[in-house]
């Protein structure tokens, strides 16, 4: 896979696992990560890890040709529509501007791949590293205010 392509999707996961962190105070590990990938391989799946080190569900799936991230169907392919064709990609990670749209959308379920899905627009000039931060530091404040509460 492309190099590009490959620092992307883990990026891509790291930021997934980030969020999910941010959001449930109890996991620790990696949630997500980028399965191996083989030559000849049309599409690599982004996995959420159960912790044990093998992949329980698949979250989406990165086609190897063009970058597009689609929702998945099943453990083997992107979901199809009705005439079996792969849906087109909402985002994709080789284009600037998609793959920070869609680090700042991605969540825990894959609801965001939807194309129906209202797009959120990252806020100009911020990274999203600071926007996890602010997450994860409204999760600690509310944590707080709840024991002082108690």
């Amino acid at each position: 896979m492309e190099q590009k392509l490959q620092e992307r999707a883990e990026e891509f996961a790291r930021v997934l696992t980030a969020k999910n962190r941010a959001r449930w105070r109890h996991i620790e590990r990696e949630m997500f990560i980028v399965q191996k990938h083989t030559a000849g391989q049309k599409y690599v799946r982004i996995v959420e890890d159960r912790g044990n080190g093998q992949g329980g569900s698949v979250h989406c799936f990165i086609s190897t040709e063009t970058g597009g991230v689609h929702k998945a169907g099943g453990w083997t392919s992107p979901a199809r529509d009705r005439n079996g064709k792969v849906y087109e990609a909402r985002y994709n990670l080789l284009d600037d501007a998609s793959f920070e749209a869609l680090l700042f959308n991605c969540e825990s379920g894959s609801g965001y791949l939807y194309a129906d899905y209202k797009v959120k627009t990252p806020p100009i000039g911020r990274e999203i590293n600071d926007i996890i931060r602010e997450i994860e530091e409204s999760r600690i404040a509310r944590e707080q205010a709840e024991k002082v509460s108690i």
